[in-house]
């Protein structure tokens, strides 16, 4: 009988354990899911900004471009006027 009584004991121990591991667990994946959504949205927000950022340089690409055009435009102009012959 009191072999029962101290299987039932480690039984009983063995279960709070498990619960508190199972407690443990559930925190746990709580806590990851957590971090995971706000990793998530970190990269939501770095995406919109780097694409942003993308636009942005396109638009000024573009400026270079028509500046760069139009300094060329200016200097087929005048290069023949200042050249010496």
């Amino acid at each position: 009988m009191e072999a029962i009584k101290k299987k039932m004991q480690m039984l009983k121990l063995d279960k709070e354990n498990a619960i508190d591991r199972a407690e443990q667990a559930e925190s746990d994946k709580k806590a990851a899911e957590d971090k995971c959504k706000q990793l998530e949205d970190e990269l939501l927000a770095l995406q919109k900004k780097l694409k942003g950022t993308e636009d942005e340089l396109d638009k000024y690409s573009e400026a270079l471009k028509d500046a760069q055009e139009k300094m060329d435009c200016i200097f087929s102009i005048i290069t023949p006027v200042f050249s010496v012959t």
